[in-house]
């Protein structure tokens, strides 16, 4: 029985210990506009904001199980990761911060591509 014990006691510190050095880190990340704008393209490179499926040139959506079931596991990292920053202390207005400077940064995005465009009509 005590073989047994010590087991369970190791395993709740070390699983402490880790959850200490994830939300130390995270901290750390999300404390920064650089680790802001990382995580933000991790998160829909993971695809936490969008449906699953393939994408065609022309927008349509292709259902392919096989690239699904990979996206699902790509997904469920996100979730993950999503869900650690929310446990974080003040892990959820860092969120909608990083979430405003994805905004910000996808409106750049589209003026930019809106010049490019005028200057071809030219």
């Amino acid at each position: 029985m005590e073989y047994a014990e010590m087991n369970q006691e190791i395993g709740r510190v070390v699983s402490e210990n880790i959850l200490s050095r994830d939300k130390a880190a995270l901290e750390y990340v999300m404390s920064s506009p650089d680790g802001r704008w990382f995580v933000s393209r991790l998160l829909k490179n993971c695809h936490v904001y969008s449906a699953l499926g393939l994408i065609r040139a022309d927008q349509s959506m292709v259902l392919d199980a096989n690239a699904m079931m990979v996206q699902e596991g790509e997904r469920r990292v996100g979730l993950i990761l999503r869900q650690n920053i929310l446990n974080i202390p003040d892990g959820a207005s860092l969120m909608y911060q990083m979430e405003q400077e994805a905004r910000a940064h996808d409106a750049q995005l589209a003026e930019l591509r809106r010049s490019v465009m005028e200057k071809y009509r030219e």
